[in-house]
């Protein structure tokens, strides 16, 4: 392999780059929400014991959003963690095949794929956890709110 082919091969290798570091940036945000939710689980099991009535019922709801949110955010993880493990796979074909001559772009692409598709599914449950987030919020309000007599 001469200068010049090399060169093509560490360009190809700049695009998949990029989405391994988007995608670090991503599940630090990710993995800092798990850890407020877990936090926040933590202090309502400490509210739970002390409280009665509405705000024991509140609590029950915040804590039935919190497991859902954990879950979600921990799916999402999961896949953006795929999503860099495809990424640097298909990272690894494209300068094995580039350095052995061999011309396999179909694995890469499909690497590519899965790594996109990976992405994807990462950013839907992200997006449905900000959603549960503000259910929870919500509840925090309701249960702030003085009941009418």
């Amino acid at each position: 392999m001469n200068l010049e082919e090399f060169g093509e091969v560490l360009r190809l290798s700049v695009s998949p780059s990029i989405i391994i570091s988007a995608c670090g940036l991503l599940m630090l945000s990710m993995t800092n929400r798990f850890g407020r939710a877990i936090d926040r689980a933590r202090l309502l099991v400490r509210e739970r014991a002390h409280a009665e009535g509405r705000t024991l019922a509140s609590i029950g709801r915040q804590m039935a959003i919190l497991r859902q949110r954990t879950r979600l955010i921990r799916t999402s993880i999961l896949f953006a963690a795929l999503c860099i493990l495809f990424t640097a796979l298909e990272m690894l074909t494209l300068f094995v095949c580039a350095t052995a001559g061999i011309d396999n772009g179909v694995l890469a692409g499909l690497l590519n794929i899965l790594s996109l598709a990976c992405l994807c599914v990462a950013m839907v449950y992200f997006i449905k956890d900000i959603t549960r987030s503000l259910e929870a919020m919500e509840a925090d309000i309701d249960r702030e709110e003085p009941v009418a007599e």
